[in-house]
């Protein structure tokens, strides 16, 4: 018998949504947090996320931390959030990664989750499924990345970054 799989290779998805406006960004966040579903849910601005790659390397490092006791966040979504922005404060992360006020579009990412599940959520939150999103010059600026350079690269350092200052 094989021993259970570490949380970093567990499978997850991520979805790009559209809806109407979102009022209440942390009310959506622990809306998320109640649902009775197997995983964590994590919803992030619409221009942060850079690739799959970006993504899978801030799942990876959040889940070790995570499983090993050394998570700087209270939650797995919040150290999810804090590798993607390369930041050890939970608050700068959430500014850097969040949804903001009045957001209509963004990702749902789900660890631990099938992208099934992940769709049948949609619903209940009046997402819409759409596109996948691009970053933007604006998302840059809030994760501190050069306007210059390989943006898959920055990226990933951000989430070696991460680990080097939590």
């Amino acid at each position: 018998m094989r021993p259970a799989s570490p949380l970093w290779t567990m499978a997850h998805a991520c979805l790009a949504w559209e809806a109407a406006p979102v009022e209440d960004p942390r009310a959506l966040a622990m809306a998320l947090d109640a649902v009775e579903a197997e995983g964590t849910f994590v919803v992030l601005a619409a221009d942060v996320l850079v690739s799959e790659r970006h993504l899978e390397a801030a799942i990876a490092m959040a889940s070790r931390r995570w499983e090993r006791g050394r998570a700087v966040g209270r939650t797995l979504g919040a150290e999810l959030m804090r590798c993607l922005a390369g930041s050890h404060h939970i608050g700068d992360a959430i500014r850097a990664v969040g949804l903001e006020r009045g957001a209509e579009r963004g990702w749902l990412v789900g660890i631990g989750v099938e992208q099934a599940s992940l769709e049948s959520l949609f619903p209940s939150f009046g997402f819409t499924a759409c596109a996948p999103h691009t970053m933007t010059r604006q998302g840059r600026l809030r994760l501190g990345l050069p306007a210059e350079g390989d943006l898959e690269h920055l990226a990933l350092g951000l989430v070696a970054e991460s680990d080097l200052l939590a």
